[in-house]
């Protein structure tokens, strides 16, 4: 009986240290995908004042 609750104990152990890996991954993956959306949006709004001051440019010049 002792044998069965010992095994059972191991498995609780490896259980709760593979739920544990897995957070961790999960957390690490989730802060790097924001990290690269948050330097994709700042990106995106340094192209998008660039694109308007070159059409306030080409205005500018047309007139």
């Amino acid at each position: 009986m002792y044998w069965l609750v010992k095994q059972d104990k191991q498995k609780y152990a490896w259980g709760i240290a593979l739920i544990t890996v897995i957070a961790v991954l999960a957390i690490y993956v989730s802060q790097k995908a924001s990290k690269v959306a948050m330097d994709n949006y700042q990106q995106h709004q340094i192209d998008s004042r660039q694109i308007e001051h070159d059409e306030k440019i080409d205005s500018l010049n047309h007139k």
